[in-house]
């Protein structure tokens, strides 16, 4: 059926050998060079596997594409590459999940992504990530937005030892519309640094970045955002929203937001909370019959339900329960 609308999508080894001009054209070109920092560097090296993706014209994938990560080796560094065209007038969702059993020794994840949002074409990309406590994931991910183009990150960051991930979109054409939703989650001996990154350098362009943190039991959580609004990107607008819940006192959370404005014509926004799991939630929801520990992973789930309601069901089911065994100690 993808194939008759003219769709590929495929692993990025196999799009090398029978694509090869469409790769030659995207791939750490424009978007995400070697250049970009250390580990764009490391990963365009020795990169190996992925997903690629391409969206005729007009084409619009109904269902949800899927993809699956996993490390299958002890002291292994996976650094797949991944590649998203859409071209105008199309929409795709492609929703990746992430996985590393514990191994006695630790294991380096760092991928890219690159995605192209012809003009006015949506792509949102999901990914929920569950590393094992010894995974240091260091990601590059960016997306150049076009004219009337959309894109979407929804992300779900659990596991690992450090992770530092922060989708980047570049909103080049005017109306270019960009969304970050982000859910991290932090138990004892972690460290999660998680954020996004829009450039506006457009006009009328729109970005918003919700993001959600949980720590536990001494981890540590911190969003670290950047938005930028080029001088003569006037009617932008952008909205950032940051929240933070703590189990304990123990642990920490960070934000670091960073507004870089260069334009007056601007409507600009910034919101952060940080707070405790309140002993009076607890005690209402002991009350109608939930012991402590499903009265506070009920509360955690009312937290992050905007990236619930973002994957579809079975996704959402499955993001409630890996942070049920993270709160329960089971995983890692």
């Amino acid at each position: 059926m993808l194939e008759e609308k003219g769709v590929i999508f495929c692993d990025t080894d196999q799009a090398v050998q029978e694509h090869p001009e469409l790769v030659r054209e995207h791939f750490m070109t424009t978007c995400v060079p070697p250049s970009d920092n250390k580990f764009a560097a490391l990963h365009g090296a020795v990169w190996s596997g992925g997903s690629f993706v391409y969206i005729p014209e007009g084409v619009t994938v109904e269902m949800p594409l899927q993809a699956y990560f996993r490390m299958n080796a002890e002291g292994m560094g996976q650094f797949e590459h991944k590649i998203i065209i859409a071209e105008p007038d199309s929409e795709v969702h492609l929703i990746e999940g992430c996985s590393a059993p514990h191994y006695g020794s630790h294991n380096l994840h760092s991928g890219c992504v690159e995605v192209f949002v012809k003009e006015g074409a949506h792509v949102q990309y999901s990914t929920v990530q569950n590393w094992s406590k010894n995974t240091y994931n260091l990601n590059t991910k960016r997306a150049i937005v076009e004219a009337d183009g959309t894109m979407e990150w929804i992300s779900g960051s659990m596991g690992s030892k450090a992770t530092m991930l922060y989708p980047a979109s570049v909103l080049k054409g005017p109306g270019a519309t960009d969304n970050h939703v982000t859910i991290a989650l932090a138990g004892e001996g972690q460290d999660i640094d998680t954020g996004a990154k829009v450039y506006h350098t457009a006009p009328d362009t729109h970005s918003t970045i919700e993001s959600k943190s949980i720590a536990k039991d001494g981890g540590r959580t911190n969003y670290r955002g950047l938005v930028h609004i080029a001088d003569g990107a006037e009617n932008s607008s952008t909205s950032v929203e940051c929240d933070a819940l703590m189990f304990d006192a123990e642990s920490t959370s960070d934000t670091m937001p960073f507004m870089e404005i260069k334009e007056e014509k601007v409507d600009v926004a910034h919101e952060a909370t940080v707070g405790k799991i309140g002993d009076e939630d607890v005690f209402y929801l002991q009350s109608r019959g939930l012991d402590d520990d499903d009265a506070k992973q009920m509360i955690v789930a009312g937290f992050i339900e905007p990236i619930t309601e973002e994957l579809p069901i079975e996704y959402a089911v499955e993001l409630n329960r890996l942070i049920k065994l993270e709160m329960d100690g089971s995983l890692g």
